[in-house]
Protein backbone atom coordinates (compact mmCIF):
# COMPACT_ATOMS: atom_id res chain seq x y z
CA UNK A 1 0.00 0.00 0.00
CA UNK A 2 1.14 3.52 -0.58
CA UNK A 3 0.07 7.05 0.24
CA UNK A 4 -2.02 7.32 -2.97
CA UNK A 5 -4.30 4.52 -1.76
CA UNK A 6 -4.97 6.21 1.55
CA UNK A 7 -5.49 9.61 -0.07
CA UNK A 8 -7.89 8.06 -2.58
CA UNK A 9 -9.92 6.47 0.20
CA UNK A 10 -9.99 9.70 2.19
CA UNK A 11 -12.80 11.17 0.10
CA UNK A 12 -16.39 10.22 0.89
CA UNK A 13 -17.50 10.06 -2.76
CA UNK A 14 -14.56 7.86 -3.74
CA UNK A 15 -15.24 5.63 -0.76
CA UNK A 16 -18.87 5.28 -1.88
CA UNK A 17 -17.69 4.42 -5.40
CA UNK A 18 -15.32 1.78 -4.01
CA UNK A 19 -18.08 0.28 -1.86
CA UNK A 20 -20.30 0.10 -4.94
CA UNK A 21 -17.59 -1.53 -7.04
CA UNK A 22 -16.97 -4.10 -4.34
CA UNK A 23 -20.45 -5.45 -5.05
CA UNK A 24 -20.10 -5.53 -8.84
CA UNK A 25 -18.54 -3.69 -11.74
CA UNK A 26 -20.25 -0.55 -13.05
CA UNK A 27 -19.88 2.02 -15.80
CA UNK A 28 -19.72 5.80 -15.29
CA UNK A 29 -23.45 6.22 -15.90
CA UNK A 30 -24.29 3.77 -13.10
CA UNK A 31 -21.80 5.39 -10.74
CA UNK A 32 -23.16 8.85 -11.56
CA UNK A 33 -26.66 7.78 -10.55
CA UNK A 34 -25.49 5.96 -7.43
CA UNK A 35 -23.23 8.76 -6.15
CA UNK A 36 -25.59 11.57 -7.26
CA UNK A 37 -22.63 13.47 -8.70
CA UNK A 38 -22.16 14.75 -12.24
CA UNK A 39 -20.24 12.71 -14.80
CA UNK A 40 -17.17 14.96 -14.75
CA UNK A 41 -16.83 14.62 -10.97
CA UNK A 42 -17.28 10.85 -11.07
CA UNK A 43 -14.73 10.56 -13.89
CA UNK A 44 -12.18 12.54 -11.86
CA UNK A 45 -12.78 10.31 -8.84
CA UNK A 46 -12.39 7.21 -11.01
CA UNK A 47 -9.10 8.55 -12.35
CA UNK A 48 -7.84 9.07 -8.79
CA UNK A 49 -8.86 5.54 -7.81
CA UNK A 50 -7.25 4.15 -10.94
CA UNK A 51 -3.99 6.06 -10.33
CA UNK A 52 -3.93 4.63 -6.80
CA UNK A 53 -4.28 1.16 -8.35
CA UNK A 54 -7.49 0.43 -6.46
CA UNK A 55 -9.65 -0.06 -9.56
CA UNK A 56 -9.17 -1.05 -13.17
CA UNK A 57 -11.25 -0.62 -16.27
CA UNK A 58 -12.27 -2.68 -19.25
CA UNK A 59 -13.98 -1.61 -22.42
CA UNK A 60 -17.01 -3.49 -23.72
CA UNK A 61 -18.22 -1.82 -26.89
CA UNK A 62 -18.71 1.86 -26.12
CA UNK A 63 -18.87 1.34 -22.37
CA UNK A 64 -16.00 1.29 -19.91
CA UNK A 65 -16.66 -0.81 -16.83
CA UNK A 66 -14.80 -0.27 -13.58
CA UNK A 67 -14.05 -2.89 -10.93
CA UNK A 68 -11.74 -3.49 -7.98
CA UNK A 69 -8.30 -4.32 -9.36
CA UNK A 70 -7.88 -7.80 -7.76
CA UNK A 71 -9.19 -10.09 -4.99
CA UNK A 72 -6.38 -9.11 -2.59
CA UNK A 73 -7.28 -5.43 -2.88
CA UNK A 74 -10.94 -6.30 -2.39
CA UNK A 75 -10.18 -8.19 0.83
CA UNK A 76 -7.99 -5.36 2.11
CA UNK A 77 -10.72 -2.84 1.31
CA UNK A 78 -13.32 -4.92 3.15
CA UNK A 79 -11.24 -4.81 6.31
CA UNK A 80 -10.40 -1.12 5.89
CA UNK A 81 -13.95 -0.01 5.19
CA UNK A 82 -15.29 -1.94 8.16
CA UNK A 83 -12.85 -0.03 10.37
CA UNK A 84 -14.06 3.24 8.86
CA UNK A 85 -17.68 2.28 9.58
CA UNK A 86 -16.80 1.72 13.24
CA UNK A 87 -15.37 5.22 13.41
CA UNK A 88 -18.71 6.62 12.19
CA UNK A 89 -20.32 5.15 15.31
CA UNK A 90 -17.70 6.92 17.36
CA UNK A 91 -18.55 10.14 15.52
CA UNK A 92 -22.24 9.76 16.37
CA UNK A 93 -21.38 9.20 20.02
CA UNK A 94 -19.05 12.18 19.99
CA UNK A 95 -21.84 14.36 18.56
CA UNK A 96 -24.29 13.18 21.23
CA UNK A 97 -21.80 13.97 23.96
CA UNK A 98 -21.12 17.39 22.45
CA UNK A 99 -24.84 18.12 22.23
CA UNK A 100 -25.29 17.08 25.85
CA UNK A 101 -22.45 19.35 26.95
CA UNK A 102 -23.87 22.23 24.95
CA UNK A 103 -27.27 21.73 26.62
CA UNK A 104 -25.59 21.72 30.05
CA UNK A 105 -23.76 24.98 29.30
CA UNK A 106 -26.94 26.52 27.96
CA UNK A 107 -28.84 25.60 31.15
CA UNK A 108 -26.05 27.06 33.32
CA UNK A 109 -26.12 30.37 31.43
CA UNK A 110 -29.88 30.82 31.85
Amino acid sequence: MNILVFKALGNETRLKIVQTLMIKEHNVTDLTRISRKDQTTVSRHLATLSNARIINQKRIGRNIFYSIINPEMKEWLKSTISIKKESKVEGILRNRIQNFLNEQRKDQNE
